[in-house]
Order: C-alpha cells, then structure tokens, then sequence
C-alpha cells in the first residue's frame, strides 16, 4: 500500500442543525456516524411535513447551531443562534413558536430517530395523523471534506468571488499547501485518509453541489458565480463526502495521510 501525506488538517466544523450554520471547532471525536453531534436535528415544517434545507430556505443560514456534547439530552445539547443574536436551548417550549415567527410557517425542531416505531406510532404515520421520523439528516454520507487547493483553483478560475470554505459547509478542512492545480479530491478517490493517531476515512465520493453555496450568510454576500463556476469547470463537483472505517478524534493540525492500494 503506497502512503503519502496530502495536507494538515486547516479547520474542523459542527452542523448540529441540518441546514443551520455550525461552530468552528479546535477538535472533533469521530463517530461512526461522523462527527460526534453533527446534523443530530432538523428543522420540520409542518404544513406540508418536510424537511427543511437551505436549498429552498436561504433564511436558513442566518441561524447557527451549537452542540453541548455534556448535556443530558439531545435536545438540551442544542443551542440557537438568532439573527438578533437571541440564543434559545432546543428542549426551550419557546422555539418552535420563534422559528414559526421567522418563517411565517408552523415549524418544530426534530431528531433523528434509531429506534422502531411502535405499532400505535406506526398506525398513526398509516392514517395520516402522523409523520414518519427520519433516521438521519445527511445529504450523501456522514463526512464531508474539503481541500485548500480546490478553493484556490477555483479563485483562480472566477477572481471575482469568494470561495470560502463556509460556503460548502465541509466537516474537515484540509490544507493541502499551495498546488492550486485542479480539484484536488479527484485524486483521493479509491483510496483511504489517515487522519491524526486513529481516524481512517473510506469510501470517498464526489460531492455535487448545490444553490447553498450562493446563497448569502452573515460575511458572505450572495453569490451565483460560486455554482456557476464549479458547474462549468467541474459539472458542480467540489469535495467529497466519506464514510468512517475507524473513529477517534482530529484536532487542528494533524496530518492527513493518503493510502491507496
């Protein structure tokens, strides 16, 4: 198995609300399902029933989440931010009334579900008086990466906007040095990252995106050249989603190992 490092870990991010802008972090304990307290809830409009994203919601992204790993529930583990810079606990009886107010909709704050339904909740999601819970808020898989070297190459091919990194909403930030040559995750598929003491990164996949990426958030104006540019140099393909072979944790700085077969 050949190995060679690609980079250092630049910045390490949290999304404990699907859609919500996270926290910046000096570390991060791995999980099997990817960062511990990443994407744990949502956001659930009720009048229709669906999960809500920033695709669709722009307003989405003048809220942030935090995640407090030593809470006693999930829901008291959630912190969020409003634009008024208001902060509400999500087991709080005052926030789904606040996000109904922001949105103009009946809204709840919802988590992920592990365990069956039980037969009265599956009878009730059968007659319609219920909705099914969901059993994970991820777009492809549980990881999201992102190299220095793309943004640069992107800079380079549109110097107008600003490719930063919050736009595409990456769990792991790597600083792959100055090369600015291309998109630098094309050449980590099929093979495995080894990152820090402990944490190996498989199955790597293309992350297409979206209108996210354009839209405005606090420090960012809104942007369509951001999608427009990674559509027409890279049919919108910029970093890659992955799976967890082994947990631990990653801090700011380790090294970021590439091995492949």
């Amino acid at each position: 198995m050949a190995r060679r490092q690609i980079g250092r870990v630049k910045a390490l991010w949290r999304y404990p609300v699907k859609s919500l802008r996270g926290e910046s972090l000096a570390e991060v304990e791995i999980t099997d399902r990817g960062v511990l307290g990443d994407r744990v809830m949502a956001l659930r409009e009720l009048d229709r029933g669906g999960i809500m994203s920033a695709r669709f919601w722009a307003a989405m992204l003048d809220l942030g989440a935090r995640f407090d790993s030593t809470a006693s529930s999930i829901e008291s583990a959630i912190h969020v931010d409003f634009p008024n810079g208001e902060t509400i606990r999500g087991d709080e009886p005052s926030l789904p009334s606040r996000l109904s107010e922001l949105f103009h909709r009946q809204i709840r704050l919802e988590k992920v579900r592990h365990e069956r339904m039980t037969e009265a909740e599956l009878a009730a999601v059968i007659r319609g008086e219920a909705l099914p819970p969901s059993r994970d808020f991820f777009d492809e898989d549980v990881l999201h990466l992102i190299a220095s070297g793309t943004l640069s190459h992107l800079r380079d091919l549109q110097p107008t906007a600003d490719f930063d990194p919050c736009r595409f909403r990456a769990n792991i930030y790597v600083d792959t040095g100055d090369g600015a040559d291309g998109f630098i995750e094309d050449r980590w598929i099929g093979g495995t990252l080894e990152i820090g003491d402990a944490v190996r990164i498989g199955g790597l996949t293309p992350s297409i995106r979206c209108a996210i990426t354009t839209h405005p958030q606090p420090g960012l104006p809104h942007d369509p050249s951001i999608l427009r540019t990674a559509w027409e140099h890279h049919q919108a393909y910029v970093g890659v989603f992955a799976s967890v072979i082994a947990a631990g944790r990653v801090r700011l700085g380790d090294p970021v190992v590439l091995a492949i077969d």
